[in-house]
């Protein structure tokens, strides 16, 4: 069974997506392959909340592959990680 984080703003708790992390460690970036579903809106290469406009991160690329790279001060999660 996969286990999925939602992450949510820390200011007020809107959900911003669903993440599939695997292994243990800090959320520092999330992959674009891995979100499942996207709630938060991306407006000008910056992940949003819907809600309070809090800049939750930033979007990057690594090669051909994109991320967010995430502000750990912006968002809290929910649910468990996949252990490796």
């Amino acid at each position: 069974m996969i286990e999925i984080l939602t992450i949510k703003c820390a200011k007020c708790k809107t959900k911003i997506m669903k993440y599939k992390k695997i292994g243990k460690g800090r959320i520092l970036r999330c992959w674009e392959s891995k979100i499942k579903n996207l709630y938060g809106e991306i407006k000008e290469e910056k992940l949003v909340c819907n809600n309070c406009d809090n800049i939750i991160g930033e979007i990057e690329s690594k090669g051909k592959r994109n991320y967010v790279k995430m502000n750990r001060e912006e968002f809290t999660y929910s649910g468990r990680k996949i252990r490796k």
